[in-house]
């Protein structure tokens, strides 16, 4: 965040659209300052937040403080549910997310990338929804999520501009509806259906896999469906690159671009943008099939893949 807060002292609001006014306005209001400003409100569900949004205020403004703060949101969460001193973050969430239910609400904790997450929502719709993969169609039980009281770290960190538009568990695929402009667009078709219903698959398919690898897999389903929002879905990727697995999604992009400009025989990664579209999906699909090859044969053989 200081570095972001540096990127944006100078900008002009003016000079920009709405979206990006609102943007540059709100990370200096709720960032210009390293102390926290707490929404309020007295509800269990707003006290619990409160603690959440306090522990990510203080960990993306001093990210070197990250550990220390995750054992302060321990601490609070505990006194909040008056939990036994000393009990741990994996024992706390489950009672979190009864409370929070009791009173309501449906929750996601854990972790998502680096931070402790709480996503927060009142309403849930369940459907089955057909879904084409690389190696077939897959029919997929959604949960449609709506009524958000919390989007998570992510979309706090960053004043809504990015946030989880969904994720997959073994059982069903869950979806941020606001998140999406139409659920009938490719966005959600691809980015959201298609990415979630392979990691769905891959959870029941392989054993063990890393989740930069599932992002892995799931980012090259992307690539090969991809048509009029090739250009957003690679950029993202392009945009977000990292070299450290512990961010799932950063690592995965960096793979992912490394692996189709060499696949393509490519200068960079920003020829993916105009190169044929038809040959670009060929070639995602055929890295992915690939790889679900391998990871079968080995465990066929009994090797680790990873």
């Amino acid at each position: 965040m200081p570095r972001a807060l540096q990127l944006v002292k100078d900008v002009d609001p003016a000079a920009l659209n709405e979206k990006g006014r609102n943007f540059v306005t709100c990370i200096r209001q709720k960032f210009a300052s390293s102390r926290f400003r707490a929404a309020g409100g007295r509800r269990f569900s707003d006290r619990a937040l409160t603690i959440y949004q306090r522990y990510w205020h203080a960990s993306v403004m001093e990210p070197k403080t990250r550990d220390a703060q995750e054992r302060r949101l321990e601490v609070e969460l505990g006194r909040l549910l008056h939990a036994k001193p000393g009990t741990k973050m994996d024992a706390l969430e489950p009672i979190l997310a009864k409370r929070l239910e009791a009173n309501g609400w449906h929750s996601l904790q854990g972790r998502t990338g680096l931070l402790r997450e709480l996503m927060i929502w009142g309403k849930q719709d369940e459907k089955v929804v057909p879904v084409d993969l690389p190696d077939g169609q897959y029919r997929a039980k959604v949960e449609y999520l709506d009524g958000f009281k919390s989007f998570g770290w992510s979309h706090y960190a960053t004043c809504g501009r990015a946030a989880t538009g969904g994720w997959a568990t073994e059982d069903a695929l869950f979806a941020v509806v606001p998140r999406y402009e139409s659920l009938d667009g490719e966005e959600f078709r691809v980015s959201f259906l298609g990415h979630e219903t392979q990691h769905f698959s891959d959870k029941a398919r392989f054993k063990g896999l890393k989740d930069w690898e599932l992002e892995y897999r799931a980012k090259l389903v992307e690539l090969a469906f991809a048509d009029t929002t090739r250009a957003r879905v690679l950029g993202r990727f392009i945009a977000d690159q990292g070299s450290d697995p512990a961010s799932p999604h950063s690592y995965a992009n960096r793979a992912v671009l490394s692996e189709m400009v060499k696949r393509l025989s490519l200068e960079s990664a920003n020829d993916l943008l105009t190169f044929d579209l038809a040959r670009l999906h060929a070639a995602a699909r055929e890295v992915l099939l690939e790889d679900s090859r391998q990871r079968q044969a080995a465990e066929t053989a009994g090797i680790p893949t990873n």
